[in-house]
């Protein structure tokens, strides 16, 4: 199973989720300009941006990122197989 870290932006209200065996950014959670709202999303495999919603908080937005890769990781499809 793959092992995902939080990395917190030095510019701005924003955090990188990224899987550690190749270091690619998955998922980001960001607060919108001048709002308290959070938006939550991941990148996939073909690097396209998936919006999972918007959060009261940065916890939320957080946790939301990691239960979708949480329940990616234990799925057995894969964009490879489509791909053939």
């Amino acid at each position: 199973m793959n092992s995902y870290q939080w990395r917190d932006s030095e510019l701005s209200n924003c955090s990188y989720y990224y899987r550690e065996s190749d270091v690619r950014i998955v998922g980001q959670a960001n607060q919108i300009v001048h709002t308290k709202i959070w938006l939550g999303k991941v990148i996939n495999v073909d690097n396209q941006e998936k919006l999972l919603g918007h959060y009261i908080s940065e916890l939320y937005s957080k946790k939301a990122i990691e239960n979708y890769w949480l329940i990616e990781d234990r799925t057995l499809l894969t964009a490879e197989v489509f791909r053939t």
